[in-house]
């Protein structure tokens, strides 16, 4: 089979985080449910991102889902996350590929029309016979891996030039403040209260789109090793 280069390519990035708060009551009134301000509003962008990084790292488990457009290629994608485990897919018009990542194993289980892509007619009638529904387990060496990339949270929402204060705007019942990309001209949405989770990372002009981070603390049962009878080696793949 012939080397594969794996293309990535990701400016936009949409979430939605469900953030609950508590206030005490006043004077009789009942309590307010509405989360407290966080602070994030008022500080410069660069401490903004840390805090809403840091409050991503935090919660350990998140999904993150939505379609890209870059240059012209529509990519969608959708995983659930637990530390630096993950369980979802990817899928362009080459196909898709479902990503399992759990204790630093990674295994992909691409349907027929991506290998048949990227592997040539001939050998991917190979391997699709070999795989069946099993896994693939490859090294991080292998290009495939890049596939893994691009739920690379930390990555997600690097800014590849300054970021500047965008307008506050509210997301499905969220208050935000955006984070310009000066560069990408994409904007990271930050809830200003409760926690300070990324909710929408809109792309610029160049990379439309939107992804969704939610479910934040939740658990994950995809998020499994498959049994050693469903899963088949990369290089057997390549020999094949």
């Amino acid at each position: 089979m012939r080397s594969t280069t794996i293309r990535r390519g990701m400016v936009a990035v949409v979430a939605m985080a469900l953030l609950a708060g508590c206030g005490d009551g006043d004077g009789g009134q009942p309590a307010s449910n509405a989360p407290a301000d966080n602070g994030v509003a008022a500080l410069a962008p660069d401490e903004a991102l840390q805090r809403a990084t840091t409050a991503v790292k935090n919660a350990k488990s998140y999904r993150l889902a939505g379609d890209i457009d870059n240059d012209g290629q529509k990519m969608t994608l959708d995983f659930k996350m637990t530390g630096s485990d993950l369980a979802g897919q990817v899928s362009t018009t080459e196909g898709t590929v479902e990503l399992l990542s759990v204790g630093g194993q990674q295994f992909i289980r691409p349907d027929e029309k991506f290998w048949a892509k990227n592997a040539g007619a001939q050998a991917s009638g190979e391997i699709v016979k070999l795989m069946g529904d099993k896994w693939a387990k490859v090294s991080k060496k292998d290009d495939f891996s890049q596939l893994f990339d691009v739920a690379n949270v930390e990555q997600l929402l690097k800014p590849e030039g300054t970021m500047t204060k965008g307008e506050a705007k509210e997301i499905d019942g969220v208050k935000t403040i955006g984070l310009v990309d000066g560069d990408k001209d994409g904007t990271l949405y930050i809830a200003t209260t409760g926690e300070p989770y990324p909710v929408r990372m809109e792309g610029g002009q160049d990379a439309a789109g939107q992804i969704t981070f939610s479910d934040f603390g939740a658990t994950f049962d995809e998020l499994k090793a498959p049994a050693a009878d469903q899963v088949v080696d990369f290089d057997q793949l390549k020999r094949g």
